[in-house]
């Protein structure tokens, strides 16, 4: 092997390989032989001398392992403790006692070894957008004018908003959702001596942060556009400049984060590499905190950790970029209409051309979180150590591969026609990659790859910088592979020595070399074997091995260290060098891993949509109505989440339509009895429209959504979507109870909160699903302040579908004009001879009140062992009630009136309706004009009927 290169199979795990060490520098293991056999094949093959005495080879070696320590800095006064993992060289002593002639059994003892494992980031992680820092600050006057600043850690980004919010901070909190950061750093002003409102509003919403008080100076405006000039990228620079420039809160926010970071992370970010963006409260769909839960977009509240939530049955993406990404579209959906085409047809265009699917899928498999990894190089430590210093020749080899990759996507991409995945295939093949390739590649040896075992990774780390960039490293090099040549050596002549067939070398980073010889064998005598005393430190892991080392094992293993030490720090001066080159062409980075990530976005919807069964449909978007209102129109449609899991379960899930129009059906109320399928649909409607907004297609055979511009619910959560019924199924045995709302407060106090927060945030392009409102107080005063409620809804123009079992309500404003009335189906089954009849629920969608009468609440009652004169005389209670009713709401002037407007409206709907259908079909492109179009009509016997049957609709309505 030449001088200074790589030595790649210099160290390995398997304890066979042999080297050949030189005379000059071979350090033969002192080996006593021992009278009595402790291994049915041991055999001393020559006597060695005897081992030095203790007074001169202390049992002492040097270990370097990973510790907590504590530091503390301080910020404005106060000492903040800051815990990060340092590695150390230290000396301690070792465990295992000097074994005496004759040997001694050893006490079987667990082995732990301290690693600092960081915590893999999942479908279900809280975490998924990494270690975020915000700072909020607000404006002293009436208008609550919030500014945001969130900066990553991890992914290096920095985000600006400033939202002028309502009283609830309704916006702020959907913000602070989105980005989910861990610490909030706020003014202390704002908590002494008294709370704002809104730090309470912050600590009710989000349960996990943490809320940090620090000085009001922090939040200092020039100091911020200061820190904007200093670490914004050079492109950007102006743009950013023109969009903060009245935007002072934010900024100020910026400032104090940015102070923060220094501080207390004892972290600051290189010139001109932090991608810093000015984000509004404008562009996409407003979705409140509780409504994220309770629609389990998330996470499913039954199982945290589980995959039945939107994002878990979404979530195909193959880098963490891409995870990232969908999380964020799913809280915040997009609301401009060319995105979203734009999105689409690249989706479309995946979907139908398998070749250009798979390749992008295979190309994507291979990135590292590219975010990351960026963040890392253009952050520099305040304390630099030795452990920096290897943290930095790591990325840099994963920047190798990285880099490397991102050619092959371009490549991938070659045939693509939509427009974004043109440009997606630009920034991959943009000329400042190869740029960057020829830079890390003239520095980094060629065949240095990334490696997942502790030995080979040293290795890689060791032998990174291409031979001849250093001469000193070289040397350190060479003496760091003769060492190793030695390790082998020694462990070859134990295992031959001895005639350890079983004997095996590890390697831990704290441990370094150890060697390990299997038990399985000794167990059923309830015996561990004795061993020489030249093996040292035994101990008994997961009672299979035994681990043990040797004193000149530990010698070696601390040559090793001192050596790995040189070459760290002589690696470093390169790797500093060829850091500082890659930081000049990050920004081609920072847009290559943007795209990089939409992609993994677009093949994850695309993998659903080929993968799904019954087949996925693109969907239409409406902006025809007032104001940009548009037509909701769902054929076929089927609950994305429930649908998987039923799948799995080998059941089948029931479809249903959806319609929904501003002037027909804005509100529609659906009845029904419990456990018919109400919440699901309600469930479905919501998640479909989302699903929509980010540029998925949707499970159904033909749907058209307007845009909606926010989502609010107010949803049971009694049942998740884990609790599936499959099919239409029967009840026999119902069973009915009490609930309370989250965090033990009462059901009636959650509806009346949620509701006043839908009614202050309402507009006419909010989507609102409501589930049984007033459900938790006496009867009377739940179905007046939930009438109050929906007519209060009715009037706001917004879409919204209202379940509910006040029967009262759909009585009442059934006849106002936008209101719908529907129900699920479900059949009453005759039970056997002198048995209880079954409802047999079909859990599909129908127009009108519930077809089971008024009282399916006493037919439920029926199916239980009541006796027979109590369910008569509630029945006849239930319909000498429901008669006065009729006749009061049947003789009601005001009714009346209503009604008869209702009647005109709808007839005004449909003639509509059918005007723009003959206008679509019988138009002048055919060439006919007016008259013959006209006559056509006439003779149409389909529309004729049509028009016949709405005439005599119109008439009895009218005239009751």
């Amino acid at each position: 092997m030449p001088r200074g290169g790589r030595a790649s199979s210099v160290a390995t795990n398997d304890s066979s390989a042999t080297v050949t060490s030189r005379s000059s520098r071979s350090s033969s293991a002192t080996i006593n032989k021992s009278k009595k056999k402790w291994y049915p094949h041991y055999r001393a093959k020559s006597r060695s001398k005897p081992p030095p005495s203790s007074s001169s080879t202390p049992n002492t070696y040097l270990a370097t392992g990973a510790r907590v320590r504590s530091d503390s800095s301080t910020f404005e006064g106060r000492t903040t403790s800051v815990s990060y993992l340092a590695t150390e060289s230290r000396a301690s002593s070792s465990s295992g006692r000097r074994i005496s002639r004759p040997p001694t059994r050893v006490p079987s003892r667990s082995m732990t070894t301290s690693k600092a494992t960081m915590r893999p980031y999942s479908a279900m992680s809280n975490r998924q957008t990494g270690h975020a820092v915000c700072a909020v600050t607000e404006g002293r006057g009436v208008a609550a004018t919030v500014g945001l600043c969130f900066v990553s850690v991890d992914t290096g980004e920095c985000v600006l908003c400033e939202i002028v919010d309502s009283q609830t901070y309704i916006r702020t909190i959907h913000k602070l959702t989105v980005y989910d950061p861990v610490e909030i750093l706020i003014a202390n002003s704002t908590i002494q001596p008294i709370k704002s409102k809104l730090c309470s509003i912050i600590e009710d919403n989000l349960p996990g942060a943490k809320l940090i008080p620090i000085a009001r100076k922090y939040f200092n405006e020039s100091i911020g556009h200061d820190y904007i000039s200093q670490l914004s990228l050079p492109k950007d620079l102006e743009s950013i400049r023109v969009l903060i420039a009245s935007k002072f809160f934010p900024v100020c926010a910026l400032a104090a984060v940015m102070k923060y970071i220094e501080l207390n992370l004892n972290l600051t970010f290189a010139a001109h590499s932090l991608r810093i963006r000015y984000e509004g409260s404008e562009g996409s769909m407003l979705i409140d905190y509780s409504t994220v839960r309770n629609l389990e977009l998330i996470q499913n509240i039954a199982n945290p950790k589980g995959l039945h939530s939107l994002l878990g049955i979404l979530n195909s993406t193959s880098t963490p970029m891409g995870l990232r990404l969908l999380r964020s579209n799913i809280l915040q959906p997009l609301t401009d209409m060319a995105t979203l085409e734009s999105r689409l047809d690249s989706l479309e265009e995946l979907t139908q051309n398998e070749e250009l699917f798979f390749a992008c899928q295979s190309s994507l498999k291979p990135f590292q979180d590219l975010d990351r990894l960026l963040t890392t190089l253009i952050s520099i430590p305040t304390k630099p150590s030795i452990k920096f210093s290897e943290q930095r020749i790591n990325d840099i080899i994963l920047l190798k591969q990285s880099v490397s990759c991102i050619p092959t996507t371009a490549v991938a991409l070659s045939s693509c026609r939509s427009d974004l995945l043109i440009a997606i295939r630009q920034l991959c093949a943009h000329e400042s990659i190869q740029l960057l390739r020829n830079l890390i590649d003239d520095c980094i040896n060629e065949d240095c790859q990334w490696a997942k075992t502790p030995v080979e990774l040293r290795n890689q780390r060791c032998f990174a910088v291409k031979h001849g960039r250093n001469g000193l490293l070289d040397v350190a090099r060479r003496s760091y592979k003769e060492v190793t040549e030695d390790v082998m050596a020694l462990i070859a002549q134990l295992k031959e020595e001895y005639d350890l067939d079983g004997l095996e070398s590890r390697f831990e980073i704290a441990r370094g070399y150890y060697l390990r010889l299997s038990i399985t064998g000794w167990q059923n005598s309830g015996e561990i074997p004795l061993l020489p005393e030249v093996f040292v430190n035994q101990s008994v892991v997961k009672r299979h091995y035994l681990e043990f080392t040797t004193m000149e094992l530990m010698k070696l293993n601390a040559k090793l260290r001192d050596a790995l030490t040189e070459i760290m720090l002589m690696s470093d001066e390169t790797v500093e060098s060829l850091t500082e080159s890659v930081r000049v062409q990050i920004p081609a980075l920072y847009k290559a891993s943007e795209g990089i990530a939409m992609l993994d976005m677009l093949v994850s919807f695309a993998h659903l949509t080929t993968s799904s069964e019954k087949g996925y449909v693109r969907p239409r978007f409406d902006q025809t109505g007032p104001e940009g209102t548009g037509l909701l129109a769902v054929k076929n449609a089927r609950h994305p989440v429930k649908e998987v899991i039923m799948a799995k379960k080998g059941s089948r899930f029931v479809e249903n339509d959806v319609y929904a129009s501003k002037e027909s059906s804005r509100f529609q109320i659906i009845t029904g009895t419990n456990m018919s399928g109400k919440s699901t649909y309600l469930k479905q409607v919501a998640l479909l429209c989302i699903m929509a907004q980010i540029g998925s297609f949707v499970p159904a055979e033909h749907a058209t959504f307007p845009i909606y511009r926010a989502l609010h619910s107010r949803v049971s959560t009694d049942d998740g979507t884990d609790s599936v019924i499959s099919g239409p199924s029967s009840i026999s045995n119902p069973t009915a109870g009490t609930g309370t709302g989250a965090n033990g407060t009462s059901t009636f106090a959650t509806d009346m909160r949620e509701a006043a927060f839908i009614l202050q945030n309402v507009t006419n392009h909010s989507l609102v699903i409501i589930d049984e409102m007033g459900r938790g107080s006496s009867v009377r005063d739940g179905l007046a302040i939930t009438l109050a409620i929906s007519e209060a809804l009715v009037d706001s123009n917004a879409t919204i579908f209202f379940s509910t079992h006040f029967l009262e309500i759909a009585e009442i404003l059934g006849g106002r004009v936008g209101v719908a009335n529907l129900h699920m189906r479900v059949d009453m089954e005759n039970g056997s001879a002198g048995g209880a009849g079954k409802l047999k629920m079909l859990y599909k969608i129908a127009d009108g009140r519930n077809t089971l009468s008024t009282h399916y609440g006493l037919k439920l009652a029926g199916v239980l062992p009541f006796p027979k004169p109590m369910l008569q005389r509630a029945t006849e209670i239930a319909d000498s009630l429901t008669a006065v009713g009729e006749a009061t709401r049947r003789t009601g002037e005001q009714t009346s009136i209503a009604r008869k407007r209702k009647a005109v409206q709808e007839v005004f709907v449909s003639l509509r309706s059918l005007y723009e259908f003959c206008e679509s079909k019988f138009g002048d492109e055919d060439g006919e004009d007016e008259e013959d179009a006209k006559a056509v009509v006439h003779n149409d016997k389909m529309i004729a009927t049509w028009l016949a049957r709405l005439q005599e609709e119109f008439v009895n309505k009218m005239s009751l």
